[in-house]
């Protein structure tokens, strides 16, 4: 209560800095930090989205690399020749000697020489006990190898990156393919494979390859990582890491084909600059708003606190009248003043005096709302014309095509104060506003209009349309889930009528509902007001008809004669 006392005792100009301060300054910073985090937000999600797909690209590209590696080596476990060899490790010697020079050995140095990205190829047999050849040795020679015992126990190909060599290894299976007869063991050019990568770099961006322990395959445009930080690095999603002192973004990706992980690195300041640049606008924006708000609540507050002081000064001239109605108010500031004094002067004048002053100040308030009706309009669109040209200015199209719907809208509402109003007119009004809400739903349904232009020579009751479209996309299609909205407007002749058809795809009403919408006024959503109004002109026959169905849609048809209003001549 003492603070309620302490606002209500504040001088008039207090007040409207007070009001001026909550209502505009607050919001405005309220509007520019809620934009500086949408767009921040919007920044990093790109960021991340951005380091993704490189991710993605480096990830595909190698995997395609090691395919084609793959490729070949399948190509040689499942020769015939090199199947029979392997299985048949009791055949004369002459002729295993002569299968591996005519058939196995030409494709051997194929691959080496010709290709040129194998350096070495090995085949291990398991049931040989000696050499046989460049290309062919026991199995026993490489028993104790890792990649031995990990290559027989599957049936794909591993990939390897051991002291500094890369290579591959799968198992060679006997002619009925039952038991494993030997391993195959390629060992691949590393800058062959992986050479291209080596000096590349995209704005900075680095990459490691780790393999199933955490070893580095490959480094680049990384700065020195220890075994501690190589370990810590994660096999699934994103996260931030610093390495070397600089923070980095860090997309983890399966290289497909492999046990190998893909790390994939981009400088976290990369989208600290945009940041920076959002802020300083944001607060640049903020702080001229607030300067022009200022100068332009300086000005109103002056203008209209003048006209006040005028007007209490003048009616002090008139307080000894003769009025018994009694006026008075516990206000202390200007507004309160001029109400003590007037009601003083009421006291002071007779009844007589009272009527014929109540009878002009009935015809002046008349005159005032009349004259409020031009001048407010005015003011309307003067404000709204000085948004779209600013909009403009600064090139932002999508606040000038809303203001101009928004122009058009209040144009078409106001009227001039008329009842009365053009089809071609209520047409324009209803279409500002459904663009208007367009705007305000970022475009989550869609619109059709189909009108036939003869029915824009007639004439209609102001403010019929809107209301029915206003409770089709709050009421309908605003509660529809999954689909997609669609609003229909058809206007058209029917034999001496004009018939308008407002159809949506939203959720549908029950028929007691929709008796209920013509019936009552707490459930109409402004129906029934519109069908008073069109039956209080037009009779009983005319108005709005529903036809709805739960979960489907409605549709409101609204029949008006074909009306043409007898204008008079303005003055």
């Amino acid at each position: 209560m003492t603070l309620l006392k302490f606002i209500r005792n504040l001088r008039l100009r207090q007040k409207l800095l007070l009001s001026y301060v909550m209502v505009i300054f607050l919001p405005t910073i309220v509007l520019g930090l809620y934009a500086y985090q949408s767009s921040k937000s919007s920044l990093d999600s790109q960021f991340m989205q951005s380091a993704d797909n490189e991710a993605k690209k480096v990830t595909l590209e190698i995997s395609y690399r090691l395919q084609r590696q793959e490729m070949s080596m399948k190509s040689i476990a499942f020769h015939p020749a090199v199947i029979e060899l392997m299985s048949n490790p009791n055949q004369d010697l002459y002729l295993q000697f002569k299968t591996l020079s005519d058939k196995i050995e030409p494709i051997f140095f194929n691959l080496m020489y010709m290709v040129g990205d194998m350096n070495e190829i090995m085949l291990y047999s398991e049931s040989r006990q000696s050499e046989l050849g460049n290309f062919i040795s026991p199995s026993s020679a490489v028993k104790e190898k890792d990649w031995y015992l990990e290559t027989k126990g599957s049936d794909t190909t591993k990939w390897w990156f051991e002291d500094g060599e890369l290579f591959a290894t799968r198992v060679i299976h006997n002619i009925e393919f039952r038991t494993v007869s030997g391993e195959l063991y390629v060992r691949f050019d590393y800058n062959k494979i992986f050479g291209d990568f080596i000096g590349r770099g995209i704005e900075g961006n680095g990459m490691i390859i780790t393999d199933r322990q955490n070893r580095p395959v490959l480094t680049e445009h990384v700065g020195q990582m220890d075994d501690v930080q190589l370990q810590s690095l994660s096999r699934k999603g994103t996260l931030k890491a610093t390495i070397s002192g600089e923070s980095y973004l860090i997309v983890n990706k399966d290289i497909p084909q492999t046990d190998w992980i893909l790390h994939y690195l981009v400088p976290d300041n990369q989208h600290k600059t945009g940041i920076g640049n959002i802020l300083s606008a944001t607060g640049i924006i903020v702080l001229i708003c607030m300067v022009f708000l200022s100068i332009i609540i300086f000005l109103f507050s002056e203008t209209m606190l003048k006209g006040i002081e005028k007007l209490n000064t003048k009616m002090k001239m008139v307080e000894d009248g003769d009025l018994t109605v009694v006026v008075s108010t516990n206000s202390k500031d200007e507004i309160g003043q001029l109400t003590d004094r007037f009601g003083s002067m009421l006291k002071q004048i007779n009844q007589l005096i009272t009527e014929v002053y109540q009878t002009k100040i009935t015809q002046k308030a008349a005159e005032l709302k009349a004259l409020q009706a031009q001048i407010n309009p005015h003011f309307l669109y003067n404000s709204l014309s000085l948004i779209n040209s600013k909009a403009l200015r600064i090139d932002a199209q999508e606040i000038s095509d809303l203001v101009n719907q928004l122009s058009r809208y209040y144009r078409t509402t106001l009227n001039k104060g008329k009842q009365v109003i053009s089809i071609q007119d209520e047409w324009t009004n209803v279409q500002a506003y459904i663009h208007i809400q367009l705007a305000m739903h970022n475009a989550n349904f869609d619109v059709e209009f189909d009108a036939d232009d003869k029915v824009f020579q007639f004439d209609m009751i102001h403010l019929i349309l809107q209301p029915i479209v206003e409770n089709a996309i709050m009421h309908g299609i605003d509660q529809k889930r999954g689909e997609r909205g669609k609003l229909i407007l058809r206007a058209s002749l029917d034999g001496e009528d004009i018939v308008f058809v407002v159809e949506d795809n939203g959720v549908g009403m029950e028929p007691s509902k929709i008796a209920r919408m013509l019936e009552y006024e707490s459930d109409g959503y402004g129906i029934k007001n519109v069908q008073e109004r069109l039956q209080l002109l037009f009779g009983s026959e005319y108005g709005i008809c529903i036809h709805s169905q739960s979960g489907v849609g409605t549709s409101v048809s609204v029949r008006i004669p074909q009306y043409r209003h007898i204008r008079e001549e303005e003055s």
